[in-house]
């Protein structure tokens, strides 16, 4: 049986859904529409918009984007999608340019000829 996606969310994650959540919710209120209407507006289904405001982590990305589309909050967004809000991210590609790191990850480190021992 497969497993919820909810199963998988740490504690940070679900809050940060539930605080989306209530954004979406307060930005259909503040535009004084319905569940069904903006459901309609972000098409996406009624039970859907009420599982987005709950902060469901099952919900699918797109979901989510489109009622955040139509409560006008992808600029919330925006500072996740450019590339120096990652520090980390951030610090490694300085480091390739510099050369000191690899440009791309090796799927094995194993000698060929070490493949073929069983060794078990």
């Amino acid at each position: 049986m497969q497993k919820s996606e909810a199963s998988f969310a740490t504690p940070e994650v679900k809050k940060a859904a539930e605080a989306l959540g209530r954004a979406i919710r307060q930005a259909r209120l503040a535009r004084n529409r319905t569940r069904e209407d903006f459901a309609e507006r972000a098409h996406i289904s009624a039970p859907t918009l009420d599982r987005l405001e709950r902060g469901d982590v099952a919900v699918r990305m797109g979901a989510w984007l489109s009622a955040m589309h139509t409560g006008n909050l992808l600029h919330l967004l925006e500072k996740a999608s450019t590339l120096d809000a990652d520090v980390l991210g951030r610090d490694e590609r300085e480091k390739r340019i510099k050369g000191a790191v690899r440009q791309r990850a090796r799927t094995s480190t194993v000698p060929t000829s070490k493949k073929d021992d069983y060794d078990f």
